[in-house]
């Protein structure tokens, strides 16, 4: 079932609706037309409480000054692209520099798409990127297709075109703590990454354009175990980026969608899982995040208190000539689906 609600107005304005997903085994999902932005995810726990798993802010104001992506759809181009600036065919692009120099997500997080329902648990999200937004060249179409199953699967289906060759990079910025509200840490939270493989970065997150493994570093995840067991260790990596803030290379013999992840929570008993045909996953645990108010009812937004599993084609990939293409060109359709699946064992 899906219903729509009135959220609010932005500081301009513009009229913002609440799309609410629901399926029959008790899973609900909300989503803002505002930057696609999932605000609420609930799922019955252990006990059979519902326990919304992800961060938000209370109202559209919140949304409006938060600075960190909570639960947005990002683009033209998601994580860094160093220096803020690429070049396409012999020409250069200059971006807008809002990170340490560097250029970072772009600005669709704080855009209203127009939203579509589709059937009884389907949201289409669509927005159009005139050329030149952020510096980027090129008008691009973006749709951000949300499926909730009922198989407990949240399904994103990102498609975009562009009538100039552009870089696109498109990812969901959701924080997830499965202990829900009164949690104010992941460290505990069970990880497991598909990815034998990460792209290790400079003090400011921007790869160097290397890919190495991981065995035998903190960095390991290629079996179960809690994200806080090596997060301090003083790993050059983890001491720049305060945590863990790094891009994962999924492993995958083909282009279909693969595993990538899964999280376990102890408290609660829920468990999430990762699926996609992105060929990365940036791994941020909130590091430094502090919180300025404006969270949910019940939460508390804390330095390491959630993860984020966004899937994405590799930073600087149009700087970096080694990493999957970046590219979009005319002509071309870009498809990417993550799935999000999820569910409670005890």
């Amino acid at each position: 079932m899906v219903t729509k609600e009135f959220y609010g107005k932005t500081a301009q304005g513009e009229e913002v609706s609440i799309y609410w997903l629901e399926n029959s085994k008790g899973a609900k999902i909300s989503i803002l037309d505002y930057g696609c932005c999932i605000v609420n995810w609930f799922v019955p726990n252990a006990a059979g409480k519902q326990t919304d798993i992800v961060w938000g802010c209370k109202d559209i104001a919140g949304y409006e000054r938060d600075t960190a992506s909570l639960g947005r759809f990002v683009g033209r181009f998601a994580n860094r692209i160093e220096h803020a600036r690429f070049s396409i065919d012999g020409t250069d692009y200059q971006l807008e520099a809002n990170s340490c120099g560097n250029h970072l997500h772009g600005v669709w997080t704080s855009k209203v798409f127009r939203g579509t329902v589709i059937g009884n648990d389907t949201v289409d999200f669509r927005y159009i990127s005139p050329n030149g937004e952020d510096g980027f060249p090129g008008q691009v179409e973006v749709s951000v297709r949300c499926t909730l199953t009922e198989n407990n699967e949240l399904v994103l289906d990102y498609t975009a075109c562009s009538d100039a060759a552009t870089p696109i990079n498109l990812t969901n910025h959701t924080y997830f703590n499965l202990d829900g509200a009164e949690s104010r840490s992941v460290l505990g939270h069970k990880m497991q990454l598909w990815a034998d493989n990460y792209t290790p970065a400079n003090e400011v997150s921007c790869p160097y354009g290397t890919i190495e493994p991981v065995a035998g570093t903190p960095m390991d995840f290629t079996s179960l175990h809690a994200i806080g067991d090596n997060i301090d260790q003083p790993f050059q990596q983890l001491v720049w980026g305060g945590g863990y803030d790094h891009n994962y290379v999924i492993n995958r013999d083909s282009d279909d969608i693969v595993k990538a992840a899964r999280v376990e929570a102890e408290n609660s008993g829920i468990w999430l899982e990762c699926y996609t045909t992105q060929p990365g996953i940036q791994i941020y645990t909130a590091n430094g995040y502090t919180d300025k108010g404006d969270s949910k009812e019940g939460f508390l937004h804390m330095p390491r208190g959630a993860v984020c599993l966004e899937t994405q084609n590799f930073p600087c990939a149009p700087n970096r000539e080694n990493f999957p293409n970046s590219i979009l060109r005319p002509g071309k359709l870009l498809r990417e689906t993550t799935v999000y699946a999820f569910g409670c064992d005890q």
